[in-house]
């Protein structure tokens, strides 16, 4: 059979199709969008990310007249992902997940499915398949086909985030409750936290959305009171809180979630009670190889006393500058204590760590028991640009005052936008931009202008503005006299010398052209009169 004939024979199948026919082949669903997150919200997922959500949007295809009833959507999960219970599927009631169960053609709908990205997962793209099936309704509500769609699409993890979510606590049915949030850097660099969203079904999240800008260094903590309230006619024990970090590392956006299950408590419900102490820090950052003053705020967020409390400091890379035991005495349940220490950080390191090991006393079937906890304070190094002016001269000469510098970054981190400033006398206002300064390096500058009488003086200052680390500006200044200025003021007796120079030529001149006529008029007259 030639091509042509081929080709004659495709086309007459294609016109025994009838229009019915045609309509049973487009009907169904597609997808139209897949991605890690929310209906509102895309995020990025990472190793040991716990359980995130996948959220698949479909549109439905179907005649006029008749719509469409999703029964059962399987997502097949490639290993090691998993479902919370740890298979390979995951499978839901599109019904349950919406209030409308049937769609008319060109509607979407959206199913959110629960993944588990286990700590080992290791960085990759994964391939996920889905199968949908539904049925389809004429206009009177009859079941006039059944199918299903089977798609493929894929997902990133990436490598294991250096942010650390943990969240504790527990909500009392009928009665409010803070729940305890702490976020820590485990990376190499600095991460600026954008935001953080909160969100549940039964627990009502006070504080649902945490807006930030807030620098987290490396091993840097931050910890949070979550208010919360549960519903005393609630019926569940336990509810699931997924929180959602967004933040900027290394230049890119990034975002980690994590899902926590948290106990929902009767009222009178019997639960053993405990202590529990909590270390709050208002600082993150330390300066190396000097004195840093640091308050610490210990507070006991557990549902009993803890007696006779005694707190002990240490640190491998921090010298503690007076005392590092204290007595603390009793904490109460909601009580503080606030600590002002002084720590001394080893220029050898880049991130700190303080210990902090507590003894209190508790009671177990009306007995007093010693117990240890043992916790710790993280701190980074300030890293940041020092930007110093090691050189600066200004000379006048010829109606213009030049300025020369020299620069030096004498810091432990790129200073950028550096720009250079005269404050205070001649060429005050002028300046010049020079950019970007490497730690270890240096650069020089000039700036030259006209100056007169009115401008002259014989001190100038020179200011050097530079953003030392993101968001932190800092600045240098420096004055140095000015070369050439007691000469400049004492010009204007110069030229009143040279004024009486030109008089007196002037004068010579014409005592010369005075004594020449007085002469020719003698000497003519005398020539008269001797000629006969």
């Amino acid at each position: 059979m030639s091509r042509r004939d081929v080709l004659i024979l495709s086309f007459l199948c294609l016109l025994l199709l009838t229009p019915s026919q045609l309509a049973m082949a487009r009907r169904g669903v597609s997808l139209v969008d897949y991605r890690w997150g929310t209906q509102t919200e895309a995020i990025t997922v990472h190793s040991g990310d716990g359980i995130v959500p996948l959220i698949a949007f479909f549109k439905v295809n179907v005649e006029e007249n008749h719509t469409l009833r999703p029964i059962e959507a399987v997502l097949k999960i490639p290993s090691p992902l998993k479902n919370p219970n740890g298979g390979q599927e995951e499978r839901i009631i599109p019904g349950l997940q919406f209030g409308k169960d049937r769609f008319e053609d060109g509607e979407g709908f959206y199913l959110l499915f629960n993944v588990e990205v286990p700590t080992q997962t290791p960085p990759d793209r994964y391939l996920f398949s889905m199968n949908l099936s539904y049925e389809i309704l004429d206009e009177d509500g009859d079941v006039v086909g059944r199918g299903h769609n089977t798609f493929s699409f894929s997902l990133e993890v990436k490598g294991k985030s250096s942010l650390e979510i943990n969240f504790y606590g527990k909500c009392i049915k009928g009665e409010s409750t803070v729940l305890h949030l702490s976020i820590r850097n485990n990376g190499i660099e600095d991460i600026k936290i954008s935001s953080i969203q909160l969100s549940s079904s039964i627990i009502r999240i006070l504080n649902p959305s945490i807006q930030q800008g807030t620098l987290l260094p490396t091993r840097g903590i931050l910890r949070y009171d979550i208010g919360a309230y549960v519903d005393e006619n609630v019926d569940q024990d336990s509810d699931k809180v997924a929180i959602v970090v967004y933040y900027m590392s290394g230049g890119r956006e990034s975002s980690i979630s994590k899902v926590f299950t948290v106990p929902l408590l009767e009222k009178n419900e019997e639960e053993e009670a405990s202590p529990s102490i909590v270390v709050l820090s208002d600082k993150y950052m330390l300066n190396a190889g000097i004195s840093n003053e640091v308050t610490l705020t210990i507070k006991n967020v557990g549902d009993e006393i803890a007696r006779k409390v005694k707190l002990q400091l240490s640190s491998k890379d921090i010298t503690v500058l007076g005392p590092s035991l204290f007595d603390l005495g009793d904490l109460g349940i909601g009580d503080s204590r606030t600590l002002k220490i002084r720590l001394l950080p080893s220029e050898d390191a880049k991130s700190y760590l303080l210990n902090l090991q507590f003894t209190y006393t508790e009671k177990e079937d009306n007995e007093d028991v010693t117990k240890q906890l043992n916790t710790e304070v993280g701190f980074g190094r300030i890293e940041e640009a020092r930007v110093v002016i090691t050189s600066l001269e200004a000379v006048y000469s010829s109606g213009r005052v030049r300025i020369k510098g020299t620069l030096a970054n004498v810091g432990n981190r790129a200073a950028d936008n550096i720009n250079v400033t005269v404050e205070l006398g001649p060429c005050a206002g002028s300046s010049t931009y020079l950019g970007e300064l490497d730690d270890g390096e240096s650069t020089g500058f000039s700036i030259s202008c006209k100056a007169d009488g009115s401008n002259l003086s014989a001190k100038l200052r020179v200011v050097v503005k530079y953003l030392a680390s993101p968001e932190n500006w800092k600045e240098s200044r420096r004055e140095v006299s000015v070369e050439g200025i007691s000469a400049a003021k004492t010009q204007p007796k110069q030229e009143g010398i040279e004024i009486g120079i030109q008089q007196a030529i002037v004068w010579t001149i014409a005592g010369i052209i005075v004594g020449l006529v007085l002469g020719k008029v003698i000497f003519g007259r005398r020539s008269e009169v001797e000629v006969p």
